[in-house]
């Protein structure tokens, strides 16, 4: 009984998990196999890289994906086949939702909060459904949501080296996973080291050994890129997506022409000429920028789908409202995480509760504001958000019912 007692949150979240996901599951009617998985034309280019990106001599599609998808799929589809690929992104979901459960009951020391964010996340039905597909979305709640579950349990010690290299070590498994977290990495790096760590590093040189071998995975993929294709970076992607998407948006808007011929014409754009053309139309780019955030931020589900051109509109319609809701709900937040960095800024509590409330914020709005360079993928490109705003909407509630309770002023 005791037992039962001390671990009744755990048991009593994973058993409404398992009968959230057992439901849904039986109602598609479906069984996991690789049709379902590679329904997208991303999920194949994923499998591809899986079978050539670790033999030197060949290229393909390692060119715009990084190893660590690739190597999780190789790794477990040889050992376990498509239905193992099916249960691991199952167990990350499981653990995605467990992780961002406690980090909530850890600082907020509030249950109901820690059962509100977690079937929030639950009830995310783009988030089940592409446990079912061959795509790195799951695989990166997961890595973030282990973000939000270290940070949360280690924010006291923000000032150590131990903190800066676990938080360091997950964003960069995020960057060889999806590329465009290489930026957050670039800033721990260049602007967050720098600042405050640099002279933890002089007083003990030993842990630059422990940031090299953080950054490993980091060097790996560069070092494929450098071998493969003679070009020092993770990955040709982002530039790949923004020639093809937004910059090609604009010039078919401009030019009124096709699809095939604009993206033609950005293709063989120099990066001079790619930059007088966007500043030579920068109206034009601002109003797709826009547009295509909102579109992002109000997508429906494109990943509830079964066999090739099957979907399932009862869910679609679903998350198409749920994800509608997301976006009021975002900006009205603005307000309340405002007052609440500005109340901790004056505060003075900025070991602790800073870190809390900057990191996630910053991830947060770096995703939505990079989103709109795509468009078109459903809420794919906005859904990795999501365990980072559930914690810190939480958190800044949290802070916000204390601070009234307490009769202080949050402003």
């Amino acid at each position: 009984m005791d037992h039962l007692k001390k671990y009744k949150d755990l048991y009593l979240l994973n058993y409404l998990l398992i009968t959230i996901y057992f439901i849904f599951f039986s109602t598609l009617g479906i069984n996991v196999s690789g049709g379902i998985m590679f329904t997208t034309f991303d999920s194949t280019t994923y499998w591809n890289t899986s079978n050539e990106f670790y033999k030197f001599s060949e290229t393909g599609f390692s060119y715009i994906r990084p190893f660590l998808y690739p190597l999780i799929i190789l790794i477990v589809c040889k050992a376990f086949g498509i239905i193992g690929l099916w249960v691991v992104q199952l167990l990350f979901w499981i653990i995605s939702i467990n992780l961002v459960f406690f980090s909530i009951k850890q600082i907020t020391k509030n249950p109901i909060l820690a059962y509100a964010g977690g079937l929030i996340i639950a009830f995310n039905f783009s988030y089940i459904g592409l446990t079912m597909q061959c795509l790195t979305e799951v695989t990166a709640l997961f890595l973030i949501s282990m973000l939000i579950y270290f940070v949360s349990f280690n924010a006291e010690k923000a000032a150590s080296l131990k903190f800066f290299h676990g938080s360091l070590f997950i964003l960069t498994l995020l960057a060889v996973l999806k590329p465009v977290f290489f930026v957050p990495v670039l800033i721990m790096l260049f602007v967050i080291l720098p600042i405050f760590y640099f002279k933890k590093y002089l007083q003990s040189p030993k842990h630059t050994l422990i940031l090299v071998l953080v950054m490993i995975p980091l060097l790996f993929q560069m070092t494929l890129m450098k071998v493969k294709y003679d070009t020092f970076s993770i990955s040709q992607i982002s530039s790949e997506t923004f020639r093809s998407y937004i910059l090609a948006q604009g010039v078919k808007q401009n030019d009124n022409t096709s699809w095939e011929e604009a993206r033609l014409k950005t293709k063989n754009f120099s990066t001079s000429e790619m930059l007088s053309y966007i500043t030579s139309n920068k109206g034009l780019y601002a109003t797709i920028y826009i547009q295509n955030l909102k579109s992002n931020m109000n997508a429906f589900s494109s990943f509830l789908l079964g066999p090739r051109g099957f979907i399932y509109p009862g869910f679609v319609r679903y998350m198409a409202v749920i994800n509608t809701l997301y976006f009021y709900l975002h900006t009205i937040f603005i307000i309340p995480l405002f007052i609440t960095v500005y109340a901790v800024y004056r505060r003075k509590e900025m070991n602790y509760y800073f870190v809390l409330l900057l990191l996630p914020l910053f991830l947060i709005y770096y995703i939505f504001l990079t989103s709109p360079i795509s468009f078109g993928e459903g809420d794919r490109l906005i859904i990795t958000s999501l365990p980072l705003w559930v914690f810190l909407y939480a958190f800044t509630l949290n802070y916000i019912f204390k601070s009234v309770r307490a009769g202080q002023k949050v402003h």
